[in-house]
């Protein structure tokens, strides 16, 4: 019997989050939050069109990174088909639950390319729910069919801006399927499929006996550049059947699929996710709506209930998805689908990760990326960071996109018609980052161009290319870099001294691992899935490989041992290996369960259960080289998916306990390892322009796509800093120290765990250390802790009767509130009495009508701004000053604006040594010129880059929180360049934010107090040190190397 070659296997690679997270889970109208289903989905190799219940299409640009949203005029209606079309031009068209058809043509920057967003409207022919579209090759036509069995047909003319529709068709039940191809419409209902001929107005059905069950079978034609006669014809039929027909209707071929669901069906391995992924097997499989996929005879069909891929042609199954019910949507790309799947959750299928092909061959984007080394190579040196803190500032550098643009100004351009805006991330992401959307690159969100003067020998980016097709698995030892690409091949190359010269040394490899020194290196064979280990590690001459285990799933190297993971989850050591003995006999390590990773440096040893335990073992050394008893690690229990980084960050650390704490930092949650890394990519996504989003989601497709199989390592380290890659042929190496950053959630004592605090805001300390935190749930209650409670225990503070706070302030002797009336209160704070005593009402007669929506407290002075836009300064704090006169308010000229542009808040630093503020479309500017003698300072100063929603300052920096909930740094800050250089965001979604004196960030997200804890890690060269919520660890500048 012939032996079929092997399917590729079909699954998923990594959530969709970065899209997901751009649509948002609720919308306001009115005084109702209204949640929003996706109802409706399409997706091609450039865009994916997502319906949804609130009428709203969102259409997401795969090669921009970037959502647009897409509103019906109107009544608010779920959109129930889309569907996608890139020819000349690139159109959507949309079908809604009232039998509204609409499609858009989309702007393209293409020369001879449509300039204008247009919107076409198929008006009055179907009066119930659309449930299917197409469209013909060349966009001209475009049909539609309903839940009634009408089919119309609509003429379009993109040049003379009409479109034309006529009823083509009726059946007598639900249309299920609609394709079009060489003058042929495939009409598949309820009840039957048609083949529609329209140049003769004639109709065949397919096949001459009736179903003997109606229901949802479709029918798609086979593609292929043939003739209208050529035509081959797929069909689902009732009882796991499948026809094959041609373009007359006759039946040439019956698949009976029955005796293939009689046997265990391949299912689709998905991510893990919290809940159940489903898996319920229905009570009758059928085959459904279906469409020819990735190969010559594949076949995928889906229902509500499951989701199959068919080789008709090898009569085998190739994968599949069951589930309860809850299947909405299916599309299919060339080698990608796309399940709709539930309220709002999107699965992508692939046979590789998104961002390649599927034979391994990258997009041509990096081929374009690479057309502009000059280009490139500018606009890498503006991002060079300074080392010393006295910059020479220096004009504005931006950075012109050479991407597909967005429809977003020629949509302004269509005069009512509809609405857009850009999606933004509302809500936290279970990956625990927050991805950055593309409209903050498109406003030059990172970096100005800056002429620096570095301390020493000066570092500069560098741009290489890689040794392969992707990046699969990084390897780097003291001496080399090793890389494992997509199809096996294993590459090496010295540490770059100016370039890499990359020489093949082996294939068919399925994993690799090295010792640090570089000396021992052992590979996981492909297909047989056994280890080896290399004689000599030369890149150059014979190498001879040792049979070192069978059945090999993981390999990890230390110093001097072998730790490898079988197939069946059981662990051996090898002990004793040296460059003469690279192995020697295994020995059982008894194990509590099975084990899919595992990492030894130093004096652990961690391992990761298939089930996402996680376990280590302590006290390795030469003379116990398996260590002690195995310990339960419960609290990162199921929340870890990758040990490989913990292996290489390790070697920042050196003591035990240190390196349990670094363990903490660098997995914990599944994302803070990212939180770390995404703070160096930024920079390089911007350079690059490129989303960061998508600099994120390649390295988290890398790590995560492969951790089932021990080849999740994109990240390795070694004396010469910290490499990355981002799963192409791109290197970022590191070279100082890494950040971790992680958000604490903070429980005052005496407060439910429940309780939802709406803002916080810190002041300096009456004759103490550390510094209060003002928090509240509503404007009309306030509490203060003192941060260096280890209890945290709440101080209630008494508004004056009948008064609701707008705005607080606070410095070290006052409190200051701005009540909804635009009266101040101010609470006098002491030594003695560190909360206050009472609330005075300051006198505000000088001002006249003048009503304050704005002010800030610094160590002495006093900042105000007006309903107009108007700022005002006043020196004290107190009521009176010590003459007992009433100070002054002075009156400050804003900013030039255009009109409708003015001030809205202010904030000035502990210290009086900063002015910041905001206007009314979240502008950043900046108060110069301020100095001792001149406290009001010079001129005021735009920040460009983005627009905030919050603006808060410590004494030596400002943080800004963005309309979306995500948090930036501004780095430059000096007295000579008060406007800093450029901003830098940090992980986190938060809906307030506050800063104290020191840099110390505090936070209410999603209702709980948050405390931003920071661990600088340093080179082992260095010496190691760690800190909580402290600034040391920002200020160390990570050096970041494009390779």
């Amino acid at each position: 019997m012939a032996t079929h070659p092997a399917p590729l296997p079909l699954r998923e690679f990594c959530p969709l989050y970065y899209l997901l997270n751009a649509i948002p889970a609720k919308v306001q109208k009115g005084f109702r939050s209204v949640p929003v289903y996706l109802t409706a989905l399409d997706s091609n190799s450039d865009y994916m069109a997502i319906g949804s219940s609130i009428g709203m299409l969102y259409l997401y640009c795969r090669r921009v990174n970037q959502m647009n949203k897409y509103n019906i005029e109107g009544k608010c209606e779920a959109i129930t088909a889309v569907k996608l079309l890139n020819c000349f031009d690139d159109l959507v068209a949309v079908g809604t639950a009232s039998g509204r058809v609409a499609f858009y043509q989309l702007v393209s920057p293409l020369p001879g390319r449509n300039k204008q967003l247009r919107r076409f409207d198929v008006v009055g022919l179907h009066k119930s729910t659309v449930t299917a579209l197409a469209w013909s090759a060349n966009g001209m036509k475009l049909f539609s069919g309903d839940d009634k069995g009408r089919v119309v047909y609509s003429s379009v003319d993109l040049d003379q801006g009409v479109c034309n529709p006529v009823v083509l068709f009726e059946e007598p039940s639900a249309i299920v399927q609609l394709e079009y191809s060489q003058k042929v419409l495939l009409v598949s209902s309820q009840q039957r499929s048609v083949l529609f001929y329209t140049q003769e107005q004639s109709h065949h059905q397919l096949g001459t006996k009736p179903r003997k069950s109606n229901g949802k079978f479709g029918a798609c034609f086979q593609p292929a550049l043939c003739k209208q006669s050529d035509l081959v014809v797929y069909a689902a039929r009732p009882g796991l059947r499948l026809w094959r027909t041609d373009v007359r209707g006759r039946v040439g071929e019956t698949h009976v699929l029955k005796p293939l669901f009689n046997q265990d069906i391949p299912k689709f391995e998905l991510f893990p996710r919290s809940g159940s992924n489903g898996g319920c097997r229905p009570s009758e499989r059928q085959l459904g709506i279906v469409s020819c996929f990735l190969k010559e005879g594949w076949v995928l069909s889906w229902n509500e209930y499951s989701v199959y891929v068919v080789d008709c042609t090898n009569q085998v199954i190739i994968g599949g998805l069951e589930s309860s019910g809850d299947i909405v949507s299916v599309s299919c790309t060339e080698n990608e689908i796309f399940i709709l799947k539930g309220d709002r959750d999107i699965l992508r299928i692939s046979d590789c990760p998104e961002g390649l092909v599927h034979d391994g061959v990258e997009e041509s984007e990096e081929v374009q990326e690479e057309q502009h080394p000059e280009e490139f190579s500018h606009v890498i040196e503006a991002l060079e960071v300074a080392e010393d803190l006295e910059q020479q500032r220096a004009s504005l550098g931006t950075m012109e996109s050479h991407s597909r643009s967005s429809s977003v100004t020629s949509w302004e351009s269509a005069q009512g018609m509809f609405t857009t805006t850009e999606a933004s991330t509302s809500e936290l992401s279970s990956s625990r980052y927050s991805p950055i959307t593309q409209e903050d690159f498109q406003q030059e969100l990172v970096v100005k161009a800056i002429k620096l003067k570095k301390k020493g020998k000066r570092r500069r980016w560098m741009g290489y290319t890689g040794p392969g097709c992707g990046i699969l698995s990084l390897v780097v030892t003291d001496r080399h870099i090793w890389c494992l690409d997509f199809k096996g091949g294993l590459f090496c190359s010295g540490l770059p001294n100016g370039s890499l010269s990359w020489q093949k040394f082996e294939e068919n490899v399925h994993q690799v691992a090295l010792s640090p020194s570089g000396s021992l290196l052992w590979k996981v064979e492909q297909k047989t899935m056994t280890a080896y280990a290399c004689g000599k590690v030369t890149i150059k001459g014979k190498r001879h490989w040792y049979k070192a285990l069978d059945d090999t799933a993981f390999v990890a190297l230390g110093d001097d041992t072998a730790w490898m993971i079988c197939t069946n989850g059981e662990l051996y050591l090898q002990t004793g290996l040296c460059v003469d003995r690279p192995c020697a006999r295994s020995v059982k390590v008894d194990c509590p369960c099975p084990m899919a990773q595992i990492a030894a440096r130093g004096i652990v040893v961690w391992a990761l259960s298939e089930q996402r335990g996680v376990f280590y073992r302590e006290g390795l050394s030469s003379y116990c080289a398996e260590g002690e008893h195995w310990k339960y690690d419960t609290v990162r229990a199921g929340q870890i998916f990758c040990l490989y980084a913990v292996s290489h960050c390790l070697e920042y650390v050196s003591d035990l306990s240190k390196q349990l704490t670094s363990f903490y930092y660098v997995v914990f949650d599944q994302g803070s390892l990212f939180q770390t890394l995404i703070q160096a990519t930024q920079t390089v996504a911007t350079a690059t322009r490129a989303p960061v989003e998508r600099v994120a989601e390649r390295l988290r497709v890398a790590f995560l796509s492969q951790h089932s199989q021990g080849q999740p390592s994109l990240i390795s380290v070694s004396t010469s800093g910290v490499w990355i890659a981002s799963g192409r042929n791109e290197f970022h190496v590191a070279k100082g120290s890494l950040i971790g950053t992680f958000w604490k959630s903070i429980v005052p004592r005496g407060t439910a765990s429940a309780t939802k605090w709406v803002f916080v805001f810190s002041s300096a300390v009456p004759a103490k250390e550390g510094s209060f935190l003002w928090l509240g749930q509503s404007r009309k209650d306030l509490f203060c802790i003192w941060d260096q409670d280890l209890q945290m225990r709440p101080f209630t503070i008494q508004f004056p009767p009948d008064v609701e706070m707008v705005q607080l302030s606070a410095c070290r002797d006052a409190l200051w509130g701005l009540d909804h009336y635009g009266r101040v209160h101010i609470r006098t704070l002491s030594a003695s009495c560190s909360t206050g005593m009472h609330w005075t009402l300051l006198d505000l007669s000088q001002l006249g009508h003048v009503k304050f929506l704005s002010l800030s407290c610094g160590s002495q002075n006093v900042w105000a701004c007006d309903s107009n836009g108007m700022v005002y300064f006043r020196v004290g704090t107190q009521p009176l000053n010590p003459s007992m006169m009433l100070p002054a308010w002075i009156c400050i000229e804003p900013p030039e604006q255009p009109a409708g542009l003015h001030l809205v808040k202010i904030q000035t630093s502990p210290n009086d040594r900063m002015l910041w503020a905001l206007d009314n479309r979240g502008n950043v500017h900046v108060r110069v010129g301020i100095t001792e003698e001149m406290p009001v300072g010079t001129a005021w100063e735009h920040i460009p880059g983005l627009q905030a929603s919050q603006l808060v300052l410590s004494m030596r920096t400002a943080w800004v929180r963005l309309p979306n909930g995500e948090v930036a740094r501004r780095y430059g800050i000096t007295e000579r360049n008060p406007a800093g250089d450029y901003w830098k965001k940090i992980p986190g979604l938060v809906s307030w934010l506050a800063v104290t004196p020191m840099d110390e960030l505090w936070a209410v997200a999603t209702g709980a107090l948050n405390q931003r804890l920071t661990k600088t890690l340093q080179n082992n060269r260095s010496k190691n040190h760690g800190n909580a919520g402290s600034l040391s660890g920002e200020e160390l500048e990570e050096e970041w190397e494009v390779i």
